[in-house]
């Protein structure tokens, strides 16, 4: 194990300095899936060992950082659409990684002043990023919750304070599940969740796809192998199939267009380049879905 000290670990977040006691341990004998994805959108908080990692996932799938730039594109499009056209202003995004351009609180304030979001994260040196460089406790703040204790996220003082729960909340859920191993405490969360919010309120969930082996044996090969290689380094990563995936939208109502390829939710044009603007090539398609769903 390794530990970041501040103020290389940090960088100054206006003009305060956040720095954490201790430091977060960080662990640089096997890849991270955040700082996994920090390099896929070239970012700087990654190391060697998670761009060898990068690099075998790319040789199992020529292309791999396109199913992470385009779950992203297609979280930015899901934001942009609840917040431009259904006037949710207030949002809870479990399982976030590191800040990087483009993050929905960015998104939000396109569109209003008057948004909130709160970033829910198990990581420590993710919580300590957001502490330090997105947190203003007006608009934006983080905290320490996961996935798997809906209740304990949902009583979190913070989340409260920051957040109307009788009001409708944009529920944020992209590339999260996919490393949740258990599928059915998965679901529980999901309804735990909720039940917990508001009438209005949308979830938006991306998940690693495991295609029809009968009609795309290929992808469905390069999928199993992916799982292969993300159960075998980081001890998550699930690409499940379609019917499986559409399970955690039990008890939401499907958005138009419903749940598919992650690329063909509400697709922009390529040009002007704006944040959900990106698409992914279609070698790579098959391999990741979303889709959005409301109560």
């Amino acid at each position: 194990m390794s530990r970041f000290t501040s103020p290389d670990f940090l960088r100054q977040a206006g003009d305060n300095h956040v720095r954490a006691e201790p430091p977060p341990l960080v662990n640089l004998t096997r890849a991270d899936i955040t700082r996994l994805r920090s390099f896929h959108l070239k970012g700087k908080d990654h190391f060697e060992v998670d761009r060898e990692f990068a690099a075998r996932a790319d040789r199992i799938v020529p292309g791999f950082v396109d199913l992470v730039l385009g779950e992203r594109a297609f979280l930015q499009r899901a934001v942009r659409h609840l917040v431009a056209d259904l006037g949710i202003t207030q949002f809870l995004q479990v399982g976030a990684g590191l800040p990087a351009p483009g993050d929905p609180h960015e998104i939000v304030r396109e569109t209003t002043s008057e948004g909130r979001v709160v970033y829910a994260t198990s990581d420590p040196v993710v919580l300590t990023h957001h502490l330090a460089l997105i947190r203003d406790g007006r608009t934006t703040t983080a905290l320490k919750a996961e996935l798997g204790r809906p209740e304990g996220l949902l009583e979190d003082r913070e989340v409260h304070d920051f957040l109307d729960l009788d009001r409708p909340v944009g529920l944020l859920l992209t590339g999260v599940v996919s490393h949740t191993p258990d599928a059915v405490a998965a679901s529980r969360s999901i309804a735990a969740l909720r039940d917990r919010l508001a009438p209005g309120s949308h979830m938006v969930l991306s998940h690693y796809c495991r295609p029809d082996p009968v009609r795309y044996r290929k992808d469905a090969l390069r999928a199993e192998q992916l799982q292969e290689l993300f159960l075998g380094d980081l001890g998550h990563g699930h690409w499940r199939t379609e019917e499986e995936i559409s399970a955690f939208f039990d008890g939401w109502e499907a958005v138009p267009p419903g749940l598919l390829q992650a690329q063909k939710w509400r697709t922009m044009p390529v040009a002007p380049p704006v944040y959900g603007s990106y698409q992914m090539p279609h070698r790579n398609r098959r391999l990741i879905i979303g889709g959005v769903g409301r109560i």
